[in-house]
């Protein structure tokens, strides 16, 4: 009877409520880069800023798109993956590095601006996370039309 107790309640309880609360950050204008609100989610125990990006990603809930949020990103991914996934994410000496894996197609000036800027201030909410460095699938700075591709990697244009 305890065992029947037990997996009942088990049963009943939400897989995500356990989880902790993560934070996604979405544009809430067309400015550049924009002014951007978080919104919070429920992420597993594992892969935290992984599963911010997904969401991210994902976009947000029709409720939130009724308070004016919206996330740019998500629909620019084109194409097959070259990983599997969306995209790879390492996060080492402070420093996350997002790798997408499909194509992420611009938008202008002011799209890209949005979109890195999501991206940045998603990832910077965790402690371990200083720098964000955004890459596409050939290992250049997202949206950089530089020769050398590198500016989001040294900071200079």
């Amino acid at each position: 009877m305890k065992e029947l107790i037990l997996a009942t309640a088990l049963a009943l309880t939400p897989a995500t409520a356990a989880g902790p609360t993560v934070k996604v950050y979405f544009s809430a204008d067309l400015g550049i880069p924009g002014k951007v609100v978080a919104v919070s989610r429920k992420a597993p125990d594992t892969g935290v800023a992984k599963f911010a990006v997904q969401q991210l990603i994902k976009g947000p809930t029709k409720a939130e798109r009724k308070r004016g949020l919206h996330s740019e990103l998500g629909r620019q991914i084109k194409g097959r993956s070259d990983c599997g996934a969306d995209f790879q994410l390492k996060i080492k000496h402070g420093t996350a590095t997002l790798r997408f894996c499909r194509t992420v197609m611009g938008l202008g000036v002011g799209g890209d601006a949005r979109i890195l800027h999501t991206i940045d201030r998603t990832l910077r909410q965790f402690a371990s996370v200083k720098k964000v460095v955004t890459l596409d699938k050939g290992g250049r700075c997202l949206f950089d039309q530089t020769d050398a591709g590198t500016s989001c990697i040294t900071g200079h244009e």
